[in-house]
């Protein structure tokens, strides 16, 4: 019996039978009408089921910072594409503005001049085997463009076309050695040419030369296509003088000039594919 009482499983017993009347002396206490045994088991695992309580609260909040979460990506992702979209709309409107500004420019040309036909171009490249800004259009002679065809932006003179193909053509600007253009200042009224040199094209300008060592043309004087030849039309604008001097190997005198159109800037420009006078040469007196 000694023994008995000294073994696990009466220790055991004991300890149930503590719980149990812990769990009744609790329930007369709160008045509680569950029993004591429900009362010690409440009693016992009221921490687990506390603590249990707290992880799926915690567990449902995280749901619904989840969701919170793929709601706010899901309205990033629509705010993204309306910038996007609105960006394309300003960049359509742009393109829309600057073509009509050149249009602008092109009427009043038209206007002046209702004998010239014109057709409008896109530049779309350069030719990389002219690094004097040779300029690729998107005409070509399917558009009625032709060699030696002048190209102009608004009053200013871009240059003349060189190459033709069916699809598209190279022109070469003011500021290509290559190209020259009789010329005449709108003030004195004296006529040379306009070309350039390397040096001069790679700072954007080009030179009136053959001038008289005694040249009245001062700088801010416009110089104008005289329309000798019958390449360019008569009185369109190729640039300002900057500088006037003298040459070092030949008696005469140049003009530097910085050429009205801004070549490097220019996106749309008009070739003029027949005017009045057009390969006649034009004799000035």
């Amino acid at each position: 019996m000694l023994q008995f009482l000294k073994g696990r499983r009466f220790r055991n017993f004991l300890i149930v039978i503590c719980a149990l009347l812990t769990g009744a002396v609790i329930a007369v206490a709160t008045a509680s009408s569950a029993s004591p045994f429900t009362s010690v088991v409440g009693t016992l695992f009221s921490p687990f089921q506390k603590a249990a309580a707290f992880v799926a609260e915690k567990i449902d909040w995280l749901d619904a910072r989840f969701e919170s979460s793929s709601v706010y990506l899901r309205e990033i992702e629509r705010l993204e594409y309306k910038v996007a979209e609105y960006e394309n709309q300003l960049i359509e409107y742009n393109d829309a503005l600057h073509k009509l500004e050149s249009y602008e420019a092109m009427l009043g040309v038209k206007q002046e001049n209702p004998d010239f036909q014109i057709e409008p171009a896109t530049i779309i490249g350069t030719d990389s085997a002219d690094m004097f800004s040779s300029l690729i259009l998107d005409k070509g002679s399917n558009d009625g463009i032709s060699v030696n065809d002048p190209v102009i932006y608004g009053n200013y003179v871009v240059g003349i076309v060189k190459k033709v193909h069916p699809s598209y053509c190279v022109a070469q600007s003011v500021i290509n050695p290559d190209v020259n253009i009789s010329a005449i200042d709108s003030k004195t009224r004296e006529t040379a040419y306009v070309t350039t040199t390397a040096e001069y094209a790679l700072g954007g300008y080009c030179v009136m030369s053959g001038l008289s060592h005694t040249t009245a043309i001062s700088p801010g004087g416009l110089i104008l296509t005289s329309g000798i030849g019958g390449v360019y039309p008569k009185g369109l604008v190729i640039g300002t003088v900057t500088e006037v001097g003298e040459s070092k190997y030949e008696l005469s005198g140049y003009a530097v000039i910085k050429p009205g159109a801004d070549i490097k800037s220019l996106e749309d420009v008009f070739v003029i594919t027949d005017f009045e006078g057009q390969g006649v040469e034009e004799i000035i007196d």
